[in-house]
């Protein structure tokens, strides 16, 4: 009842919005609309108390929670009617129109003649079309088809691509009753009568009428804009018609049914907090203990043995005390193997306490239980009333313990946990353990020891869960036989995602019916979501669920809409939340809407909803299938999803208000599907009330028959808050009443100007989301109408530097592209004085910018939510032009708490001094600096959140080093994580001396073209990297650089070993001057490399002993391979030598040869250097391959080279290419018993197969390019002898 009682009140919450501020009531404030807008509002306030007051108290009765879903309905009618207004609002200020007005001296006359107005057009409306001689038109299903009206499509609809029905969308009304048909065939001649009366009124007060003539104009002319579009075809969508007297009736109408029935629920509220004043809770979960319930035990082995192992004989059993988490969501496992591993350590503690904490953690609760659960001692001074502390601590003293607190929910912080602990802390021994069992990985992070990692459990493996499922729903071998249930049987357990609470919960409803047909009705109708006991697996969920607030409650079901393993975005899920209206600022003023829905986020993942994935590319966040499942439930009254899998079986609440459909899969080439898909559709449709959907979410390619349908859909959903499409509807009729989300996919050149003209009437849209749309022309140019826009989501920021006036986008986060005095009227500077909200903001052209009066118009310095700045000067243009002095780019100092800056050809020798001596920014997290002037650099020193350093195309810069820094501190580039220093044409020196610590957190360094650098600042220090301060601490240079690029700096003559640090993953290094090194690419796993002719160890260039993990290794050029170095490479599988020699000769080598290394796969122009003996033996059990390449030394095989290729008995494919003197095959190739591969290319002296044939095991014979037919006819007689192998010739 606590959430009906939550729903209620979130809802009134909603209407109320647009009265908050005034400026509504303002609008409204004529004789009739006014009081009907003040009335509302009152009523809505009285709702919204007495619905506060209700919070956090105990309510019952299916009766009451009826009545309170009938508030939630009229709220909803009441925030579409205020909404409406705004909507007509915001259009008479766009349009310079005034609909109405405050009374004023002539108020009294104005008033009579905008009622008798109004009044007409309703009459019209209402009684033109019932006319005796006159039928409504059929309607169509957006194809063409003809069909019978819709339901509640009382009057003809306009047909228009680009704007549809403007007439209707305004004067929609759910809640009026039916009004009884007037008879008589005389109502035109009524209505008409009306329309005349007010024209005639209005010619005889032609002034009164409206302030501006262009009101009148427009009232029977449509849209008098005069401004064009972006392209001069696109033609505004003509502006929707304000019915007064229809929004005053329906007003009235809430009003009077939302009195008397606030009135009685507030009496039963009164009456119910008056009997009970007890919190209204969530149901507690049920009590563990140690106790092992289930005798089966699936699939936890791995992990109970590994804790088990590190508790017992592992890192933890030497530790003082250590506490591991183990985190999963409900139904996961994790009392079962806390259990288990409670049971299994017996002998190795001494103590051992089982605590189930449950959802209220309480220190002094938790130290008393656990005092009662340690066995006393002889001498045990209980009597004595000491306290519970020292009980813990004298009966725990020189006694090893475990101790498990089973299903944690909450710490409110680290002080508390600290409390609880300190007790057990003060034990003499060693090896104490604490297990802890949670559902939220916040809390897990709480708890743990620091050099502990969390237990994760997620679903068991298919396999165990497999045999799981047979366990729980199978009670005797025979039934395990039957083909049919377990067929049903694997499908099922697809569904249940590896949740061993949900297979048990699933085993129970079939165990008892061991027959196919009840198993297909479990599958199909999902059964198991309906059990509700407490060891059930939905229930299970649902706890968490429960104890969440109720605003994460919305955004978490909600997001269910989504399909099953959905990647949400970061940002583009808090636009959503955003344009659902679950958002709502706090008591923070500092705080955006955008900060608030990051806020909401961290907590959903904290208590397990959302997971994060952290994707190489980006990261994102996942639900898990079962909570999926758990939030559609919870949500089924208001949303719902359809898809291919449930269209015939979903259940639908006439309250639904949010849909999704997901029409993946059914692009069938017969088509039957479809139409199935779209027949089961229409039936849902009849039971939804379509005109109160708030949002439609469309998920996949819809193929011509399902777009028709949509199209249908979108027309007639009136109320549409959000609208969703992975691909553009064509001929889409969208309602802009009340629109604040609308994300559009890929959109064809047909269906762009029917949407730039609509776009400009989307007065209350808040996020507009066009990715994946290339054209420039669906931009309108009068965008800036849309004056409550948020976030304007796009591939190309150019379409942002298209809107003229953007600066009545007050609410815009992010600007990416404005470009100064891109024409002469809408885009000067001053623009961007008004986008206070603005979060990233870059500016084009600003050498048209000449003065500091002009630059302080942009107001930088007072957009305090601003984080990242691009400041743009064409680089071309002459330096008396782009800021020659400087004084521009000084009046554009930004906010204190900027994090990112870029500055991009400023003209000035010197930086600004926010910049520099009076560093302003010192937030600054990455600086960005291409193509200025300075002579000195920004004091990069002082700032110490900076993570980015990029200078690039600076032929100014001569030196970077400490002297250009600024002040350095113990604490400068101490978060520095990457630099890149490219195109410094002046740059010669780099000088960081003996700063061990600066760039001490760097992990990316580039160094490119730079022809006058002399050297790298590390390079010598890394030949002997480790060094000591004053105090005698040891410290090693760039310890956690991970990637390193340096190119075209022909003068840096010394590197430094690589990689000298395992942490090092890429390295990248060609075009410097070092006499050993031509070129060298390291990545995790790989190195290539090509080398100079005074290189001559290896070990000159690499750090072998941190290579212990390369599996591919490339050298051209470069010095043999000893076999000692070989041997450090215990990872290498595939190994490509073209150098001098391969390895140094056999005779160094003697009693290496004993050793084995794990190539597989040798390339080499080495034949001598590698039929070797001592090489062939290291290689003889793992090589597979072995490629000649390239070779124009060997003729023939020597015996000791035949000897030595017999001892590769693992050698399954031998290759020889551009052997070009190689004249014959080894002649005891035929005795390798693994051969299955010969190869044979370019070998143009190559005349004959061996004498002795070859391997009886051969598979395949490729002969190309040698020139020789003798060798090509030996190969076929071969072939024709032994007909298994495969020849290519």
């Amino acid at each position: 009842m606590q959430v009906a009682v939550s729903a209620a009140s979130w809802v009134v919450g909603k209407a109320l919005a647009p009265v908050t501020d005034g400026l509504l009531e303002a609008w409204a404030a004529s004789k009739d609309l006014g009081s009907n807008v003040r009335a509302l509002k009152l009523e809505l306030l009285y709702v919204k108390a007495m619905l506060e007051n209700a919070q956090g108290r105990e309510v019952r009765g299916p009766a009451l929670k009826e009545m309170l879903d009938r508030l939630r309905q009229l709220s909803y009618s009441a925030e579409d009617v205020l909404d409406e207004l705004d909507y007509f609002r915001i259009q008479d200020e766009l349009e310079g129109t005034l609909e109405t007005t405050d009374v004023d001296d002539r108020g009294a006359v104005r008033d009579a003649i905008l009622n008798v107005r109004h009044t007409a057009k309703t009459v019209a409306k209402q009684l033109g079309h019932l006319c005796s001689c006159s039928r409504p038109p059929p309607t169509t299903d957006g194809c063409g088809n003809h069909g019978e009206p819709e339901q509640g499509d009382s009057e003809p609809r306009a047909i228009c691509c680009a704007w549809p029905c403007a007439r209707q969308m305004a004067g929609s009304n759910t809640n009026d009753q039916p009004q009884e048909k007037p008879a008589g065939g005389c109502v035109r001649k009524i209505a008409s009568g009306a329309r005349h009366t007010a024209r005639a009124a209005g010619k005889f007060f032609p002034h009164c009428c409206s302030s501006h003539p262009a009101a009148v104009q427009s009232e029977h002319s449509g849209d008098a804009e005069s401004t064009a579009g972006t392209m001069d075809s696109i033609t505004p969508a003509p502006k929707l018609e304000f019915r007064r007297v229809e929004i005053s009736k329906r007003m009235k109408g809430i009003v009077d049914e939302l009195k008397p029935l606030s009135t009685k629920v507030s009496t039963i509220l009164s009456l119910s907090l008056l009997d009970s004043n007890r919190q209204s809770n969530p149901r507690a979960p049920p009590i563990t203990t140690s106790y092992i319930s289930q005798p089966e035990y699936f699939g936890r082995q791995a992990e109970t043995a590994k804790i088990i192992h590190d508790i017992t004989q592992g890192d933890y059993s030497g530790k003082d005390l250590t506490v591991i988490p183990i985190v999963g969501l409900g139904g996961m496992g994790k009392t079962t193997l806390a259990q288990h591993v409670y049971e299994q350590v017996e002998k190795y503690f001494e103590v051992k306490i089982w605590i189930c904490v449950s959802v209220n953690f309480s220190v002094g609760r938790l130290t008393k239980d656990i005092a009662e659960s340690i066995p006393k001692l002889q001498d045990d001074r209980e009597s004595d009333n000491p306290p519970v502390e020292e009980l813990i601590e004298q009966r725990l003293k020189s006694k090893r313990f475990l101790l498990v607190l089973d299903d944690m929910w909450n710490c409110r912080n680290e002080d508390e946990w600290n409390k609880l602990l300190a007790p057990l802390r003060k034990n003499q021994t060693k090896g104490n353990i604490i297990l802890v069992t949670t559902r939220s990985p916040a809390l897990a992070q709480i708890v743990k020891s620091k050099t502990v990692h969390t237990i994760e459990l997620n679903g068991l493996d298919d396999e165990s869960y497999w045999d799981l499922f047979v366990a729980c729903a199978f009670h005797d071998e025979e039934s395990k036989k039957d083909h049919l249930l377990l067929w049903i049987g694997r499908e099922i357990v697809k569904k249940l995602k590896g949740s061993p609470l949900a297979a048990r919960t699933v085993g129970r409803l079939l165990r008892n019916r061991l027959d196919a047909h009840h198993w297909k009705q479990v599958l199909d109708s999902k059964e198991w979501e309906l059990q509700t006991g407490d060891h059930d697996i939905m229930p299970a969920l649902k706890l968490s669920y429960d104890y969440l607030p109720f605003h994460l409650q919305q955004c978490f079901s909600y997001c269910t809409l989504f399909p099953k393993d959905y990647k949400f975005d970061r940002n583009k899920l808090i636009y959503w939340w955003i344009g659902l209206d679950i958002l709502h600022y706090s008591s923070d003023q500092s705080k955006s809407l955008e900060d608030i829905g990051l806020c909401y986020l961290k907590d959903l993942e904290e208590h397990g909803f959302f997971k994060e994935d952290k994707m190489p590319e980006k990261p994102c966040y996942i639900i898990h299938d079962l909570l999926h499942d758990l939030g559609l439930k919870v949500a089924s009254h208001e949303c719902l999803s359809i898809d291919r899998a449930n269209v015939e079986s979903v259940e639908i609440w006439p309250s639904i208000r949010h849909l999704s459909i997901i029409v993946d899969g059914v692009d069938d080439s017969d088509g039957i599907m479809a139409t199935n898909l779209i027949g089961e559709l229409r039936k849902h449709m009849k039971r939804l009330k379509i005109e109160n959907l708030q949002s439609l979410m469309i998920f996949g390619q819809a193929d011509e028959r399902l777009s028709c349908f949509f199209v249908e859909l979108i027309k007639n959903a009136n109320g549409l808050r959000v609208l969703h499409l992975s691909t553009m509807i064509p001929h889409m009729e969208l309602s802009a009443l009340h629109l604040r989300y609308l994300s559009l996919g890929n959109i064809d050149d047909d269906e762009m100007m029917d949407l730039a003209s609509m776009l400009s009437r989307f007065y209350l849209l808040r996020i507009l989301n066009l990715h994946g749309v290339w054209q420039r022309g669906i931009i309108p140019r009068d965008m800036s109408n849309l004056t409550k826009l948020r976030h304007f989501l796009t591939d190309h920021d150019e379409y942002h530097s298209i809107i003229c006036n953007v600066g009545k986008l007050t609410f815009l986060q992010e600007l990416k592209r404005f470009e100064v005095n891109k024409e002469s009227k809408g885009f000067e500077l001053k623009q961007l004085g008004n986008l206070a909200e603005l979060r990233e903001l870059c500016i084009y052209h600003l050498e048209k910018i000449q003065t500091k009066e002009e630059a302080a118009q942009a107001q930088l310095i007072d957009k305090i939510f601003l984080r990242e700045l691009t400041l743009h000067w064409h680089i071309g243009v002459p330096k008396h032009e782009g800021d020659g002095e400087g004084v521009v780019l000084e009046r554009f100092q930004p906010p204190r708490n900027l994090q990112e800056l870029r500055i991009e050809g400023h003209g000035s020798l010197s930086c600004p001094t926010w910049l520099g001596s009076n560093l302003y920014v010192k937030a600054l997290q990455s600086l960005v600096l291409v193509g200025v002037h300075w002579e000195a650099l920004p004091w990069v020193g002082q700032m110490l959140m900076l993570h980015k350093l990029v200078l690039d195309n600076m032929s100014t810069v001569k030196e970077f080093g400490p002297s250009q820094f600024g002040n350095i501190t113990s604490q400068s580039f101490g978060n520095l994580k990457m630099l890149q220093l490219t195109n410094l044409q002046g740059l010669e020196k780099w000088d960081i001396g003996d700063d061990v610590h600066l760039f001490s957190q760097l992990q990316n360094l580039m160094i490119t073209n730079c022809p006058k650098l002399l050297g790298l600042p590390f390079a010598d220090h890394i030949c002997r990297p480790l060094c000591q301060d004053q105090e005698g601490k040891t410290h090693i240079w760039f310890p956690n650089l991970q990637e390193l690029e340096i190119w075209a700096c022909p003068k840096v003559v010394l590197l430094p070993p690589m990689p000298w640090s395992t942490t090092l993953r890429n390295i990248w290094i060609s075009n410097v001057g070092s006499p050993l090194l031509g070129s060298l690419e390291y990545w995790k796993g790989g190195l290539e490399i090509t080398g100079k002719d005074d290189w001559h160890t290896l070990d000159e260039v690499l750090v072998l002993s941190n290579l212990s993990d390369l599996q591919h290794l490339s050298l051209e050029d470069c010095p043999p391979l000893e076999l000692k170095q070989l041997q450090m490479l215990n990872s290498l599988k595939n190994l490509r030598v073209h150098s001098r020699h391969v390895f140094v000769p056999s005779s160094e080598c003697e009693g290496e040869a004993q050793h084995r290394v794990p190539v597989e796969s040798l390339n080499t122009d080495d034949i001598a250097g590698v039929l070797a003996a001592p090489i062939c033996t290291l290689l003889s059990s793992t090589l597979t391959q072995l490629v000649f390449d390239n070779n124009t030394e060997v003729e023939r095989f020597t015996k000791e080279q035949e000897d030595a290729l017999q001892l590769l008995t693992s050698l399954q494919k031998l290759k020889f290419h551009y052997c070009n003197r190689l004249q014959c095959l080894p002649a005891m190739l035929h005795t390798l018993p693994s051969l299955k591969r010969l190869e044979i290319r370019y070998c143009r002296a190559m005349h004959s197969l061996p004498k002795d044939g070859l391997p009886i095991l051969l598979q395949e014979l490729e002969v190309a390019s040698c020139g020789n037919e003798e060798l090509k006819q030996q190969c076929r007689n071969f072939v024709r002898r032994h007909p298994g192998i495969k020849l290519i010739i």
